[in-house]
């Protein structure tokens, strides 16, 4: 009896060749006991999930971060206690990695997602007194779609009524007075004699009325070329006043060397207010100009 020939679709046939491809250890198809098709699908798939060449591909999100763009806001005192808008910017940053080879090899990179955009501005109600050289400063950053904001130097400690997370302006309100450090330029040397007398001028004085000043001076000798060498270093306390006069002479028998007539010199001052409207942090406010020395006895023949 002549045995009849089996046709297999081609679409049968191509499933068949893919699970073969994929895995070896397929079932085989047994060409005299029929195909099913269906089978040969399901196992040609469940092969392709269980490849790794399929899971290589696979790209894992590790973590974000976000660019911080901050501004920073000074009101003085005389300033109105609303200052403009400023636009911040944060980029969202977003680090993803893929399998490239044996042993967990990993290849990683930073792609840039979503960027948020805020206006930040910052507004004081019911603002207190502050003395001339008193100011407010805040800083205020976003960091992706956070608002913070933070007080740097400031002559009232204040509450946030208003303002954070997608709302950057920021509406603020004083709790108590604060001490502030004292105007680094209210002390200013004003002349320095050829005979050594300095006189140094207070722009504060009346608002520290009854207070007292600590001016730290230092006598330097300007040596060209090479270090200037310090004759006296001395520590002087005043009454708050206009002026406060020095006579270095005064303390000639302190001097770590004895005067040159015709060389240079000059005085290097800082001061401190002692005060219960401002701090006692000592300000590094400058020097002299330079004079050259002339000994009273001489200064008195010319």
């Amino acid at each position: 009896m002549r045995r009849a020939a089996l046709v297999i679709p081609a679409a049968v046939m191509a499933f068949a060749l893919l699970a073969a491809t994929v895995r070896a250890e397929a079932p085989a198809l047994d060409f005299d006991q029929g195909v099913n098709a269906s089978d040969v699908l399901k196992a040609a798939k469940a092969a392709a999930a269980d490849s790794k060449v399929g899971k290589d591909v696979v790209v894992r999100p590790l973590y974000r971060r976000y660019d911080r763009d901050c501004v920073n806001f000074t009101i003085g005192a005389d300033d109105a206690p609303q200052t403009e808008a400023v636009w911040l910017r944060s980029t969202e940053w977003v680090q993803e990695c893929h399998p490239t080879g044996p042993n967990g090899a990993q290849t990683c990179y930073d792609r840039p997602g979503y960027t948020y955009r805020e206006r930040a501005s910052v507004a004081i109600r019911d603002r207190g007194r502050l003395f001339p050289w008193e100011y407010d400063s805040f800083d205020v950053c976003l960091e992706g779609p956070w608002l913070n904001i933070w007080s740097r130097e400031t002559a009232y400690e204040y509450k946030t009524v208003r303002g954070g997370t997608y709302n950057g302006g920021f509406v603020l309100s004083p709790v108590k007075k604060l001490r502030m450090k004292p105007d680094p330029a209210g002390i200013r040397v004003q002349a320095l004699s050829p005979q050594l007398a300095a006189l140094f001028r207070d722009k504060w004085a009346s608002y520290y009325a009854g207070e007292t000043v600590v001016l730290s001076l230092k006598l330097r000798k300007s040596v060209p070329g090479w270090f200037d060498a310090t004759l006296l270093e001395r520590e002087l306390s005043f009454a708050a006043a206009e002026t406060y006069g020095v006579d270095f002479m005064a303390f000639a028998g302190e001097f770590s060397q004895k005067l040159e007539a015709g060389k240079p010199y000059y005085v290097e001052y800082s001061f401190k207010r002692l005060s219960k409207i401002s701090t006692d942090k000592l300000q590094k406010a400058g020097e002299s100009d330079k004079v050259v020395y002339q000994p009273a006895a001489a200064a008195l023949g010319r």
